[in-house]
């Protein structure tokens, strides 16, 4: 045994092995807690809880494994020697708290059987997959003589592990004190998992222990199992594991469907006394070789051959050395332990032979903890605790073969639901509202299922959020929307016949210059009034008409009536300037001609909380710049919702007319910033993906944006968004030349590819499709 694992093992021995737990909290290796996080447990051990996000490995290219595979082994190389580092995944079912949050409340106001047929969906979805949810952690302890000295190498060592791990595109956060007892509690009490209530500094001033929270009602250690509250848990280690450890390991275990907890603890060893120990296996096999070709002299007077197990352990050895000293590898002292759950004995005992079985696929095996079962399940929890002598010595290289990750998961509390995880066939929920960035595009070629995925957000959303909290604002090219926002209550513009004036204003004071904003606007209107770019003179002009124009209203602060383009024309008329009257000239087909549809006072102001705005009605030559103005009012309705604390979120139909010109689409880039600065969530579909994508504003939008749904594209588009967004070739599969309604959604940092269901036979089905081909993908995948 190494020095380093002997000194860790004595540390970490359970002081009252040989005595048996009188009450429930002497089976809890937990002594103090602080509000950090940290815990301490016997013998002095500090240890700190982190949890960290999947990454998508098993989609992953084969060279894009190797990566993640190497970033393992330097950030296991990198962990404190000597001290017990641990990787844990929790399997637990999906609880009834969770669904109950993504669950649609009825309400009582007509739309009840909408929300019962948006609930059914959830019940037959969540359980179509195997209704797993995986959490992970990362768990380090360390032997310190004072709390501060134990949270000053938490402090170095957790930042430090950190940016390894988001090296590898996952996320390492430590756990509070509240979110690490519960973890714990509900592991010890199955069934509580809904209730948790816990103030630390408040059972501080009552004497209340930290054991008390978390500790089992009841706790029955039998031989070979254990049994806590009203289920069954068996503890299991690794005996034997393969000479060649196959990356899929691990998840072979955890994509069971089987409520379980495994973890990998290793404990670092220093290299020199690593290299010292193999250097003194190695000079112990060629001694032992040597006495045998002694005693065959002795005995035959000629050397044979030498025997095969010296060759091997010799060749074993050297390889050990030079991965340490060539290859720049560590050594670990490591245990593979997993407990697993059931309602029954009967059912625990098929959940082993189930688990054995599947090792036994990796050629690895997996035996019963026997006769030490309490000791085996505070080295599989995450206390950073090392108490069983079944272990095997390992290079950082294999270790790493122990891969942790398999899968991205998507499924926020009180989201969305979008459809299901095609990995894992887990539920994916997105809470937009939740993000740093509301604001989304959903890229699909025609046929995709694009308005459709539209249409069942906006359908959830309208369901979930009442009038007097949130406005649905829908700018709508090709009438797409009408039956769902008639079903729905809402209210229909026909833009063109009914008037929206492009100088109304929502005044923010807060603002240095109140209408820097609008002269952008302005200006971005004429560019296409006048069919190109303006010049420095001509935007200088417009911005003098447009401080003229506003004067007396900005005077009033917005009391008087806002100023029409008839009143923005003459401004420019009467300066004089040979430019001004070019301009001035263009305007008038827009305020007497035969295009004067934005040129009277607006008339479809309405409380309303859903309304659409049909561009259906607007001449070809009109439908770019109607866009715009009506996008400007829509900005106005957020700004004044923002006033009342009202959220609003706004979908853009066809939104690449806006990229056609650059000078465009920097302006509606702007615009879509302020947006998300009032409480708005907007939201842009297109089928012109590549018209977004050769728009340098187009680009940085769609770069910049936390939520992006790609459906079904096109060879080409699909390479520039993989480009764009650093996916993979793997992962490109997922939304190129693929069935309708079959995409990836990009949230954050995390890409997942999912497939909807909503069956035809339901009355959402019907408000969602408008057209056959795009909307029959929802009921396809629905009627496996």
């Amino acid at each position: 045994m190494l020095l380093s694992e002997k000194k860790v093992k004595t540390k970490h021995r359970d002081p009252q092995y040989f005595k048996k737990p009188r009450r429930t909290q002497d089976a809890v290796p937990l002594e103090r807690a602080y509000e950090n996080g940290m815990i301490l447990s016997g013998g002095g051990i500090y240890s700190m809880c982190f949890r960290f996000t999947d990454v998508n490995y098993s989609i992953a290219e084969e060279g894009r494994q190797q990566e993640f595979i190497k970033s393992l082994r330097a950030a296991a190389k990198s962990c404190t020697p000597a001290e017990v580092s641990q990787i844990t995944i929790f399997n637990r079912r999906i609880n009834e708290e969770a669904l109950e949050r993504l669950r649609h409340p009825l309400q009582g106001d007509g739309f009840d059987p909408l929300r019962q047929e948006l609930n059914a969906m959830l019940e037959s979805q969540a359980g179509r997959g195997s209704g797993i949810i995986q959490d992970r952690f990362f768990t380090m302890s360390a032997a310190r003589p004072t709390p501060r000295e134990a949270e000053t190498h938490f402090d170095r060592a957790g930042t430090e592990l950190a940016l390894r791990f988001a090296g590898m595109g996952s996320t390492l956060r430590p756990l509070g004190l509240s979110q690490r007892l519960r973890l714990l509690r509900d592991f010890y009490r199955p069934g509580d998992e809904n209730f948790w209530d816990f103030d630390f500094r408040d059972m501080r001033r009552q004497g209340i222990s930290v054991k008390d929270c978390v500790a089992p009602l009841s706790l029955s250690l039998k031989s070979s199992h254990f049994k806590t509250g009203d289920k069954f848990g068996r503890v299991l280690a690794m005996t034997r594991h393969a000479s060649f450890i196959d990356d899929k390991t691990l998840n072979k275990l955890t994509d069971l469907d089987v409520e379980l907890v495994l973890s990998v603890s290793f404990i670092p060893i220093p290299t020199d006394e690593a290299v010292k120990f193999f250097q003194g296996r190695l000079d112990s096999v060629e001694a032992n070789a040597l006495r045998s070709r002694q005693k065959q002299l002795q005995r035959s007077q000629v050397a044979g051959p030498e025997p095969y197990h010296f060759r091997k352990d010799r060749a074993n050895i050297q390889d050990v050395l030079d991965d340490i000293t060539q290859r720049d590898c560590g050594v670990v002292v490591a245990c593979v332990t997993l407990c697993h759950m059931a309602q029954s004995l009967e059912q625990l005992d098929a959940d082993t032979e189930l688990i054995r079985s599947t090792a036994r696929s990796a050629n690895c095996e997996l035996d019963v903890c026997t006769d030490q079962q309490l000791d085996a399940l505070n080295t599989v929890l995450p206390y950073g605790l090392q108490r069983l002598h079944i272990d095997h010595g390992l290079t950082t290289e294999s270790l790493a073969a122990f891969v942790p990750f398999n899968a991205q998961e998507i499924c926020d509390p009180g989201g969305v639901l979008y459809g299901q995880n095609v990995v894992t066939r887990n539920l994916v929920a997105v809470d937009r509202l939740a993000k740093s960035s509301g604001n989304g595009f959903v890229l699909g070629m025609t046929g995709g299922g694009k308005s459709f995925f539209c249409k069942q957000e906006l359908l959830s959303l309208r369901l979930r959020y009442p009038p007097e909290k949130a406005d649905f604002l829908i700018l709508d090219p090709e009438s797409e929307y009408k039956k769902e926002v008639l079903e729905l209550g809402g209210e229909i513009y026909h833009i063109g016949k009914d008037s929206i004036n492009p100088f109304d204003m929502e005044l923010d004071f807060a603002e240095k210059n109140p209408l820097s904003y609008k002269t952008e606007f302005i200006t971005a209107c004429c560019e296409k009034i006048m069919g190109g770019g303006l010049d420095a003179q001509s935007k200088s002009l417009i911005d003098r008409a447009v401080r003229g124009v506003y004067r007396e209203y900005l005077r009033s602060h917005g009391k008087t009536a806002p100023p029409l383009m008839g009143d923005f024309k003459d401004a420019l008329e009467a300066m004089g300037h040979k430019k001004a009257g070019e301009l001035s000239l263009a305007l008038e087909r827009f305020v007497d001609g035969y295009l004067n549809a934005f040129a009277a006072p607006t008339n479809v102001d309405s409380d309303n909380s859903l309304i659409c705005y049909s561009l259906n009605g607007l001449q070809d030559q009109m439908k770019s710049l109607g866009t715009v103005i009506t996008l400007d009012h829509l900005l106005n309705r957020v700004m004044r919702n923002f006033r009342r604390g009202k959220i609003t979120f706004v979908y853009a139909d066809e939104f690449s007319l806006l990229f056609q010109d650059e000078e465009t689409g920097a302006f509606f880039g702007k615009l879509w910033r302020r947006i998300r600065k009032y409480n708005g969530f907007c939201t842009g579909a297109t089928q012109s993906v590549e018209e977004v994508l050769a728009s340098e504003s187009g680009r940085a939008m769609l770069a910049n944006t936390d939520f992006v749904v790609m459906l079904n594209q096109s060879p080409a588009n699909a390479q520039q968004l993989s480009e764009l967004f650093g996916i993979s070739k793997n992962q490109q599969s997922y939304f190129e030349n693929v069935p309708p309604g079959h995409g990836l959604v990009k949230v954050g940092g995390a890409i997942v590819p999912f497939v909807g269901n909503v069956p035809r036979d339901t009355r959402c089905y019907g408000l969602m499709a408008t057209d056959p081909r795009e909307g029959s993908w929802a009921c396809g995948e629905s009627q496996e």
